[in-house]
């Protein structure tokens, strides 16, 4: 395999849902403070609890930032209980493999993925780190 799969170039110079709602019913934020990569989910969620939009920013490497479009691609129509099904491992395997790494930004997009299924169950939100930190 090349440095990067053919899934993450696309991700990466084509990406996904880029962007912010501004009023999203949701937003979740993971950090990896070792390797600096960050990524923000914004979404909003039908009476179903359906993902109905989904928006990501995302701070790092560009497998990072990849891995963010192609998980906003993932999540986009899904139910929220089905997201706790995603792992590193699933990411991973949607990315097309990932370099030993790059593997860090597969766990970082679960956690986010996460994140965003625990947020909106709380009804909590986290703030946007990445406009404040940045």
């Amino acid at each position: 395999m090349g440095r990067f799969s053919a899934t993450v170039v696309d991700h990466f110079t084509n990406p996904r849902n880029l962007g912010e709602i501004d009023d999203a019913d949701v937003r979740a934020f993971v950090g990896n403070p070792v390797c600096g990569d960050q990524i923000l989910l914004t979404a909003n969620v039908a009476a179903d609890d359906v993902v109905s939009d989904i928006r990501f920013q995302a701070f790092g490497c560009s497998a990072s930032l990849a891995v963010a479009s192609l998980l906003t691609a993932t999540i986009h129509g899904s139910p929220l209980g089905e997201l706790t099904d995603l792992d590193a491992a699933r990411l991973e395997e949607l990315a097309g493999g990932l370099a030993p790494d790059q593997r860090h930004v597969a766990a970082l997009g679960a956690d986010v993925a996460h994140r965003l299924v625990n947020n909106f169950r709380r009804g909590a939100n986290d703030d946007d780190p990445i406009s404040c930190s940045v």
